[in-house]
């Protein structure tokens, strides 16, 4: 008996170091599946106290606060044309980054794609996209209107 335990010990070391092997790859496939970014983070941000200024919070590889502001905006017809400011401040100092963003929001869609780079801190020169979409009855803003998205930050291969 006490031999059949034994093996049966090593059997289940065995499937549970393979399982966390099995686990770990997942992990790195799904972080690196998604797309090429380095850095995955969602975010939920809104106008306060007023424009320019943007405040919220970060989530995802980067847990933290957001801030920023909108540099310019430019309404043509159902496109909002924005250049913006985009700062995540992480609890690791080391990690956070400031991003200079431009793109368009789409007022029929209430969503908006921009696309910039890291100019200062954590990854600096990388690449960033971004995507949000507008929420109503959003209960973190003033105004109730908040922005809703995803920030992917990708180093260039061009180290």
């Amino acid at each position: 008996m006490t031999k059949l335990r034994f093996f049966a010990f090593i059997a289940v070391l065995v499937v549970a170091a393979s399982i966390a092997a099995s686990a770990q790859t997942q992990t790195r496939r799904g972080h690196h599946g998604k797309g090429p970014a380095d850095l995955e983070l969602t975010y939920t941000k809104w106008i306060a106290p007023g424009l320019p200024n943007l405040v919220g919070v970060v989530g995802g590889d980067i847990v933290g606060k957001f801030g920023g502001a909108v540099y310019e905006r430019t309404v043509s017809g159902n496109t909002v044309y924005l250049d913006a400011i985009y700062i995540v401040i992480a609890p690791d100092p080391a990690r956070s980054f400031t991003a200079h963003v431009k793109g368009t929001e789409d007022l029929a869609t209430l969503k908006a794609v921009l696309d910039g780079r890291v100019v200062d801190g954590f990854m600096k020169r990388a690449r960033v996209h971004v995507k949000f979409d507008v929420i109503s009855n959003c209960a973190q803003s003033p105004s109730g209107t908040c922005f809703q998205g995803t920030i992917s930050v990708t180093r260039s291969s061009h180290h």
